[in-house]
């Protein structure tokens, strides 16, 4: 072989090791990305990110800060909840907005902000508990899972047919205290529980979230307690990741037959549609993303087919009421259009225009909650 063919071809071989290396470590990279932001335990809370300039005739002005996202929810309408150190209130219509300040209505409770306050808008709308947010006494009880013993607010009801709330990821039980009095005005038992990770709470071995693989086996727990205390059948509701754990009990739990309806809000339907979309949003596509999936999948031990929920939606068969906002950054959209599409037969599906991740409530609470009752109505064959 002429001696400048081989420099050629080591040449070309060394370029493209070059390469190899610069693309397998990006992907690496990526998939460290990954485990951090998607599957180890938050609990953090979000940062106090506005300054309240000062409250007055039911009107609250809010003004930026270096933290603050200038697209996020202070400047949206809606309901919110506008939380500080000492207190918690509601913000709702947008009356002026500017880059640098916001004027809003201001719906106080017991405590009303100073000037110069930290504060931040929060999509939970509701302070604590029931009892603080909607005076609905609640008893704490335990239930059991093979995690370990776990914990749940109850609120009594009238009815055979309970409601349990499954939270999101990184969430806790406050997410479903915007839908209570939706549904405590039909009646319905009220559970709101925890599963494997949440604080003070058992934690899974490997320390990580599973989207459902591992929780659905706490929320079985759940449903067992409440068919042992009076239950005749149930309905669950289910918050983004809470979606996944909703749809992985219907498919894996032996007593999914006692389920009678099913809400469902943003759910992450395919985990690994949603780790796509949130490395768009960071400015990664194509095939490093695939690549970056696989290194996770072996590094994490993840399998990206249990947490795809899309390809066994031919196996429900509970009526299912389902939100989702056009604006969603975190879970996309096109999981709930294409589940929508393909279970027409069993899916009431409520899009939402411009709402974000389970941002429909705030939206327009009067739309959702008429949406929750008149579903509820309905598995009644009202």
């Amino acid at each position: 072989m002429p001696k400048i063919l081989k420099i050629g071809i080591v040449a070309l071989a060394s370029a493209l090791l070059v390469v190899f290396g610069v693309v397998f470590g990006g992907a690496w990279y990526i998939s460290d990305i990954l485990e951090t932001d998607a599957l180890v335990i938050d609990r953090s809370e979000d940062a106090l990110d506005l300054r309240v300039v000062g409250v007055s005739d039911g009107r609250v002005t809010l003004a930026a800060t270096s933290e603050t996202d200038l697209d996020g929810n202070w400047v949206r309408d809606g309901i919110w909840g506008l939380a500080w150190e000492s207190g918690y209130a509601q913000v709702g219509e947008v009356i002026s907005a500017t880059t640098e300040e916001v004027v809003r209505e201001f719906i106080p409770s017991d405590d009303i902000p100073e000037s110069g306050t930290l504060a931040k808008i929060e999509g939970f709308g509701y302070p604590s508990n029931p009892l603080t947010a909607h005076g609905m006494a609640f008893e704490e009880i335990q239930y059991t899972s093979p995690i370990g013993e776990l914990d749940a607010w109850l609120v009594d009801g009238t009815r055979s047919t309970w409601a349990i709330f499954v939270h999101g990821k990184s969430s806790n039980r406050r997410e479903a205290l915007r839908m209570l009095p939706a549904v405590a005005a039909e009646g319905l038992p009220l559970l709101l529980i925890t599963y494997r990770n949440d604080e003070g709470v058992p934690s899974s071995e490997d320390g990580y979230y599973n989207y459902g693989t591992s929780e659905w086996e706490d929320l079985e727990g759940a449903t067992e307690y409440a068919l042992s205390h009076g239950a005749e059948d149930l309905v669950l509701v289910g918050y983004s990741m809470g979606g996944a754990i909703v749809i992985s009990f219907l498919y894996e739990s032996s007593i999914a037959d006692r389920v009678s309806g099913v809400i469902l809000d943003a759910p992450m339907i395919d985990f690994g549609e949603t780790v796509a979309l949130g490395a768009s949003e960071k400015g990664i596509t194509g095939s490093l993303v695939g690549l970056a999936k696989w290194l996770g999948g072996i590094r994490f031990g993840m399998d990206w087919d249990a947490m795809n929920y899309q390809t066994r939606i031919d196996e429900l068969d509970a009526p299912i009421l389902l939100f989702h906002g056009d604006a969603d950054r975190k879970v996309p959209v096109s999981s709930s259009d294409a589940l929508a599409e393909a279970r027409s037969d069993i899916v009431t599906y409520v899009r939402v225009a411009d709402s974000e991740h389970v941002r429909a409530w705030n939206s327009d609470p009067e739309a959702y909650e008429g949406a929750v009752r008149g579903f509820l109505v309905g598995l009644d064959g009202g």
